[in-house]
């Protein structure tokens, strides 16, 4: 079966920054130039988590040569939308543009890494924005609140332990010392790959990349690989947590191999077939016909180390949560059983490659899908997952069920009002 993904074309320059071109010729005269970090909140170390985080909102004020917030002017002066986000696992950074902006939106990629000057009298402000998005998105939100608490409690030796925001009490107490460390450890061209998508011919690509990245030097040693790999969890874990809160919520989570695992395709082909659209098993089962949930979703989250098979969802008021979790998990049973009909997978493998051709149409989600494997290290997942979609059967599914959504390999965190 033949690849539906663009062809790319890959250098690595003397000082180990990567470059992957991706000439999209499709006329649109649009590229999306990105640079990804090889750096995320796993790389973060207890006592000074979210500073990754940070780190993505400092990247925008004053370098050597650029005003505070002047990047922003710039882009939108040449008709550019920019922006950024930081994952576990690494931090990324685009500007979609005219083709012909391509030069000037690597020159400031370039005059970031280099030339970033991080004053205190910048950051100070920026850590009260960051703890407010914290307030926000988390303390503030049972929803994001019960997600934080999930990943507190499903890992507790490895980084992952939190989401990318990091602890209130981190955040409140990190120095601009911690914040220069940090940046001069990760953000060096060896520890970064160039992702340019688009309307564009690669030799240009190279050769832009070249002229402005090719003299910037590394300053010191990244630290080697993380030792820290999750414990094999020896039971299963439930805990119940207390938020103001109209309706109860919960979360059942399972750990799985991580993003380069062969058993990935059929993990993902499992949650499309619990949670994808208006007639997925859940959705049918748990908001339609019984009414107990308004959302609800299951999850394959695909990490650099070891991630979860996620169910979350939010009742309907006066529903309990562990009404919703007797439910989920006979439906995980059921299917454990073998309750997937030969229909479901074709209309699995008709829909994911349908969703993946669409998503290969703009060069802000070719860049985005390209550069998630380069900057983890391993592409191959990307260029086998077609034909590993055409290859699934049923059994598929049915084995991963059996091998991972089990009770003593299950974190489950249920949220109420408190009485």
């Amino acid at each position: 079966m033949s690849n539906s993904l663009p062809k790319y074309y890959t250098q690595t320059l003397e000082n180990g920054l990567q470059i992957v071109a991706i000439p999209m010729k499709n006329g649109s005269n649009v590229v999306s130039t990105d640079i990804f970090y090889k750096v995320g909140s796993r790389d973060e170390k207890m006592g000074k988590s979210g500073i990754a985080h940070m780190l993505e909102h400092l990247n925008f004020k004053s370098t050597k040569n650029l005003k505070s917030g002047e990047f922003d002017e710039i882009v939108k002066g040449f008709g550019g939308v920019n922006n950024a986000s930081t994952s576990f696992d690494f931090t990324h950074y685009y500007i979609k543009s005219a083709s012909k902006n391509m030069d000037k939106s690597l020159e400031l990629f370039a005059d970031l890494m280099e030339n970033l000057t991080l004053k205190d009298e910048e950051f100070q402000p920026e850590r009260d924005v960051v703890a407010e998005e914290r307030r926000w998105r988390t303390d503030n939100s049972p929803m994001g609140y019960l997600q934080f608490r999930l990943f507190n409690n499903a890992y507790i030796y490895h980084p992952y332990h939190w989401t990318p925001i990091g602890f209130m009490n981190d955040i409140k107490n990190w120095t601009i010392e911690d914040i220069k460390d940090f940046h001069s450890t990760y953000y060096q061209p060896k520890n970064a790959v160039v992702v340019v998508a688009g309307d564009i011919d690669e030799k240009e690509v190279f050769k832009a990349t070249k002229k402005y990245f090719k003299n910037i030097e590394n300053t010191k040693e990244i630290p080697s690989k993380l030792h820290t790999v999750e414990p094999k969890q020896d039971g299963a874990k439930k805990i119940t947590i207390h938020k103001d809160s109209a309706v109860e919520m919960i979360a059942i989570t399972y750990h799985i191999p991580n993003f380069e695992h062969k058993d990935q395709v059929a993990l993902s082909a499992l949650s499309e077939l619990l949670s994808s659209g208006k007639s997925s098993i859940l959705e049918k089962r748990l908001v339609d016909e019984k009414r107990l949930v308004n959302t609800i979703y299951a999850y394959n989250l695909e990490l650099k180390d070891p991630g979860l098979f996620m169910f979350v969802a939010a009742a309907n008021q006066g529903v309990k949560a562990k009404d919703i979790e007797k439910e989920i998990l006979a439906i995980i049973d059921e299917i454990k059983k073998g309750a997937i009909s030969k229909k479901d997978i074709e209309k699995i493998k008709i829909n994911t490659k349908a969703d993946f051709i669409f998503s290969l149409e703009s060069s802000t989600s070719v860049a985005s899908l390209y550069g998630s494997y380069f900057v983890r290290d391993n592409v191959k997942p990307l260029f086998d997952y077609e034909k590993k979609v055409e290859a699934l059967t049923k059994k598929d599914l049915i084995k991963v069920a059996n091998k991972y959504l089990l009770k003593q390999n299950s974190t489950t965190v249920i949220l109420k009002q408190e009485k």
